[in-house]
């Protein structure tokens, strides 16, 4: 066990020290959502956008959605501090206790999900996607994958307990590169177990990614102190305030996470052909998420620790300027991104998927999707930036509260522009209610803090949009031009293609946005080589 001395200094880190933290953990979410893309294509490579992808989307989402309310945001929200507190007290048996508490909790959770899994698969899967029960087969396969997923969730559980642990002890390393871990384990074992047990063999693969997520991270935390002796007192005051504060916990996380399983539902429900929507959209929200990853998590990481500072010193007017510089950049590094989804969706989808199994019909329709996805990147990426001023304020509230009313208006949403443009409908409405949700929390804030630089901030978002403009013109006509003297049904005359349109794309951005003197280009420079910009 870790000595008290040792467990002060993991506490005290200095500024410097936490900044790197941040970096790390923010380099580390980016490469893990560009593997997640990677995984995407291996998976689209073998089992293209058909009913056993669509089998395979339902299958994980159950045991993920459940294991998240009951574990993996619990993990962050609660234990970590829980952990933390304790350390500070200096006191090693009792930080010994918590800590065999907590692993019991999890354990015993974890088991709990793992049995509830195999014996309700059948009544849960069906709740999950209604349209299912008129393919008896295809209900059946996703069960069987749900159930095998299942047995996936308690090694996730175990391994964010792990990265919890290390994280209060002010390791960063090891948590932030395990997601990498089970991402390439995910690509390795579909690749190995994909051609001989099927979609099987993808749900196997996951339950090898998520046990090496979870055994990489063990050695680890036993050099920092970790020793386990299995004790579940429910009496003790850290397990019952975890349990006292794991519901509020939960019912926020469930708000968050909701909407994509509503999405999913009204999926189910479109007419069956030899593209999924279910599969459709899964591979879609991929591709839109991967930039929104990129540069939210860089901004919303950079400006976090300032937002913070001001909130906890007072300083609403320094507080007001950081997000507001937060938000302009957001935006101005978006838009291009939204610009490409919209000029040249088909073109990026067949680059990334359009091989083997994955059918020209599925990248026309995942291309579609993109584009209405895309169409509230900007909206998601300044989502990220928005909260991050509540949390500095201590409000976790808010953004649950109005995340509610999201839920019911998305829902209404996808019933109502499903029946008139089917799975692309149920995409731009995700995008519709993004954007009503960040307007909202963008008004509260501003009743509550004041100004947030309004008309700075109109004036950046139009000189962005008119920069996007171009871009999304020169996007389109380079790649039209490449087209005409490469082979655009080989994937090396589509890399030419997309090329071009990035590249031409980038110009007419960057040379607009410099013409219209848009000081976002030295904000957003500046975060990228870890300056702290002035606002």
């Amino acid at each position: 066990m870790e000595a008290p001395s040792a467990a002060h200094a993991a506490v005290t880190e200095s500024p410097r020290q936490i900044a790197r933290a941040a970096g790390l953990m923010a380099a580390a979410a980016v490469a893990s959502r560009l593997l997640g893309v990677v995984r995407e294509a291996v998976v689209a490579a073998l089992f293209g956008a058909g009913d056993a992808k669509a089998a395979y989307v339902i299958a994980y989402s159950v045991p993920f959605f459940v294991q998240r309310l009951l574990l993996g945001g619990t993990l962050s929200i609660v234990f970590i501090p829980t952990i933390t507190r304790s350390l500070t007290q200096g006191d090693p048996e009792e930080t010994q206790r918590v800590v065999d508490n907590l692993l019991t909790l999890v354990l015993v959770v974890g088991f709990g999900m793992v049995a509830c899994g195999q014996l309700l698969a059948p009544w849960v899967v069906p709740l999950a996607a209604p349209g299912f029960a008129t393919s008896p087969s295809l209900l059946a396969l996703a069960t069987q994958l749900t159930r095998i997923l299942f047995v996936a969730m308690f090694f996730l559980g175990v391994s964010l307990f792990l990265t919890g642990y290390l994280q209060s002890h002010h390791r960063f390393t090891v948590p932030a590169l395990a997601p990498l871990l089970f991402n390439v384990g995910i690509v390795a074992g579909a690749l190995l177990l994909g051609p001989v047990w099927g979609i099987h063999g993808l749900a196997a693969a996951w339950v090898v990614g998520t046990a090496a997520q979870c055994l990489v991270q063990l050695p680890a935390a036993v050099r920092v102190g970790l020793r386990y002796r299995p004790r579940l007192e429910l009496h003790h005051p850290a397990l019952r305030e975890v349990l006292r504060l794991a519901l509020p916990a939960m019912v926020g996380l469930a708000v968050v996470e909701v909407n994509s399983y509503v999405d999913r539902l009204f999926a189910s429900l479109l007419p069956p052909g030899r593209v999924n929507a279910v599969a459709v959209l899964d591979y879609a929200y991929e591709v839109v998420q991967a930039p929104v990853g990129f540069f939210a998590i860089s901004i919303a990481t950079a400006i976090f620790p300032s937002l913070s500072r001001h909130a906890g010193t007072g300083d609403l007017e320094s507080l007001r300027r950081t997000a507001s510089l937060g938000l302009r950049a957001a935006v101005f590094a978006t838009a291009p991104v939204l610009a490409l989804y919209l000029a040249v969706p088909e073109l990026v989808v067949r680059v990334l998927f359009e091989r083997y199994a994955f059918t020209p019909e599925a990248t026309g329709a995942v291309a579609g999707a993109v584009a209405a996805y895309g169409a509230g990147l900007v909206s998601v990426a300044c989502y990220t930036v928005t909260t991050r001023a509540y949390y500095a304020l201590h409000d976790m509230a808010t953004p649950v509260r109005v995340g509610t009313v999201m839920i019911v208006l998305n829902a209404a949403l996808d019933w109502l522009f499903l029946r008139w443009w089917g799975h692309v409908g149920i995409a731009l409405a995700t995008s519709v209610v993004s954007t009503v949700n960040v307007a909202s929390l963008l008004w509260l804030l501003r009743a509550r803090l004041g100004p947030l630089e309004g008309g700075r901030s109109a004036r950046a978002a139009v000189r962005a949009a008119a920069a996007a403009a171009a871009c999304g013109l020169a996007a389109w006509v380079a790649a039209g031009a490449a087209g005409t003297w490469v082979d655009s049904d080989r994937l090396g005359g589509q890399l030419v293609q997309l090329a071009a349109a990035v590249s031409a794309g980038a110009v007419a951005y960057l040379g607009v946005s410099a013409a219209l003197h848009a000081e976002e280009l030295r904000v957003l420079w500046g975060l990228v080589r870890g300056r702290s910009a002035r606002p």
